[in-house]
């Protein structure tokens, strides 16, 4: 009989044995690719080594899991950890062991091994203290209640005040937290008022146990230098500079937006001019009045300047008189837009003195100019909204001052930077006051601290101290007309900063004097101007009239 062959016998397998044997041979070949040796990705020891009030104690934390619990003693900087920690074999971790960090937060750490990626949130604690501690403490402004900034040093027991040299020395504490429970508290000064530049302490007591803290300033630079204020233009009396152009009483209003100072005139003509500062050799421009300003007693009067765009108007004495405010929207405009017109139909109003723009009207915000009815002895405001479009007839909003007699001539409003809720106001007969939107005076400053006839306030905020500026005329003295700078930064708002300045002080918050008037002058007509130049630094105007104008630019 003939034999078959080993392959003839392998052929005549059933051919579910070859599946079989096929899907083996794929499960081997797939087993080659696979690492027999499984990546651990894991933290197995986590240790924080700088704990305790000499940063030498070695803490190990707890691991559940993912998380990680570290209870440090109560007086660990939590804000400087070290760590030592210790991975799988092969593994790495992120932030790496030693690295310093603030966990007054929790923080992540990632481990990963090859494809192997695990997360763990790491907590510190500090434990409970084992004498009596200040856990937290609240020191304010002993005069205007503003917080200042305050940091505990568990392990070198002091407590860090910060606050700048703008804002007052004497704090009180407001709040503290003492631990344990029936703690007490005392101060070296034997008040809760402390003087900030003395030394301090502050002791915290318990069951017989005394901690004793040292109370350190840290205070910080802010505001301008006043030895390093630079005269950008000088066109004054003072410097004998007036330009003729603008030298007689017919030359009435000015503003400054921090590059050009406008000054509206009648003489020879009407006129708005304006300087550069930053090209102080130049000859002024003019600007261009097309076809559209006309009308009343005066073509042109008052002029202020908000945003970019030049607000001027005329001035009206006489029923049926057509009161008008004119916006050009720059310098280069070819001819200015009519903003504002109505008809004077009552004796008794005289608008024009002065103007006062918020917002930017027509598109929104408000005209102010104020009714100076000489002799009727008004003292009020006539007001146009243009919040819900254009404007209709104004609203009449009489200002009833706390210090002075009335408003009088010149009467100006200027918006708080960061307050939608309250205004400067000024004129001849008042001080410095804050009104609420509805007229209302909230704060006024009285003399002889701030003088009647300080026109146009402006508030301003640089390098952390906040001021006020404006332009004091009194025409009759010999110094008549100067520009004014306070420090205004020891307050928690405008009002409680104007109500503020005292005659104690007032002396100590003057920052800035500058007289640019030559001698006593018969017209009360002042202006005050501020903005910040390109290059950051605030920038201030004062024009009077026949003594001219003074810019000048602050520093630190």
């Amino acid at each position: 009989m003939k034999r078959k062959s080993a392959l003839e016998k392998f052929w005549k397998l059933p051919v579910s044995l070859f599946v079989v044997l096929a899907l083996a041979l794929s499960a081997c070949s797939d087993d080659d690719d696979v690492d027999p040796i499984p990546h651990d990705a894991f933290i197995t020891e986590f240790a924080i080594v700088n704990a305790g009030a000499d940063a030498d104690t070695r803490v190990e934390g707890a691991i559940t899991e993912f998380s990680i619990l570290v209870t440090v003693p109560f007086e660990t900087d939590i804000t400087t950890l070290v760590t030592d920690i210790e991975v799988s074999e092969g593994a790495s971790v992120e932030p790496a062991s030693g690295t310093e960090l603030d966990f007054t937060e929790p923080r992540n750490f990632v481990v990963t091994h090859g494809d192997e990626t695990n997360i763990y949130e790491v907590t510190v604690e500090r434990a409970e203290p084992t004498e009596a501690v200040i856990d937290a403490i609240t020191i304010i402004s002993a005069t205007s209640g503003e917080v200042y900034d305050t940091s505990i040093d568990q392990a070198a027991r002091t407590i860090e005040v910060t606050f700048n040299e703008l804002q007052s020395t004497i704090g009180v504490i407001d709040d503290i937290v003492l631990i344990p429970e029936g703690s007490v508290y005392s101060t070296s000064s034997g008040t809760d008022t402390l003087d900030l530049l003395a030394d301090n302490t502050i002791t915290a007591s318990f069951a017989g146990e005394d901690t004793e803290y040292q109370v350190i300033n840290n205070i910080t630079e802010a505001g301008f230098d006043p030895d390093k204020t630079e005269v950008l233009l000088d066109r004054s009396s003072a410097e004998n500079l007036v330009p003729g152009i603008i030298d007689n009483e017919d030359n009435r209003g000015a503003d400054f937006d921090g590059r050009y100072v406008y000054v509206a005139s009648r003489q020879d003509g009407n006129h708005v001019y304006y300087w550069d500062v930053e090209n102080p050799t130049a000859d002024p421009g003019t600007l261009e009045f097309g076809d559209v300003v006309s009308g009343g007693t005066w073509l042109v009067s008052d002029l202020r300047v908000v945003d970019g765009y030049i607000y001027v108007s005329n001035m009206v004495m006489d029923t049926e008189q057509v009161f008008k405010v004119y916006r050009w929207d720059g310098i280069d405009d070819e001819e200015p837009e009519l903003v504002l017109e109505y008809t004077v139909a009552d004796e008794g109003v005289r608008l024009g003195d002065a103007i006062s723009i918020i917002g930017s009207p027509p598109e929104n915000g408000y005209i102010y100019a104020s009714n100076f009815a000489w002799p009727d002895d008004a003292s009020e405001f006539f007001v146009w909204d243009f919040n819900a479009g254009k404007a209709g007839d104004p609203d009449i909003m009489p200002i009833q001052p706390i210090e002075g007699l009335r408003m009088g001539q010149y009467g100006r409003v200027n918006s708080i930077p960061g307050d939608n809720d309250h205004l400067l106001v000024t004129g001849a007969e008042m001080g410095v006051a804050v009104m609420d939107m509805d007229g209302n005076i909230l704060a006024e400053t009285a003399e002889p601290m701030v003088q009647t006839r300080s026109f146009s306030p402006r508030v301003w905020e640089y390098n952390g101290g906040r001021y006020l500026s404006y332009t004091v005329n009194r025409e009759w003295e010999g110094q008549g007309a100067w520009l004014r700078v306070l420090n205004i930064t020891d307050g928690q708002d405008i009002v409680e900063a104007i109500d503020n300045i005292t005659a104690q002080n007032i002396d100590d918050i003057e920052v800035f004097h500058h007289v640019f008037s030559s001698g006593a002058a018969v017209w009360v007509g002042a202006s005050h101007g501020f903005g910040f130049g390109d290059n950051g630094k605030p920038r201030a105007m004062s024009f009077a009239l026949q003594s001219g104008f003074v810019a000048v630019e602050f520093t630190n």
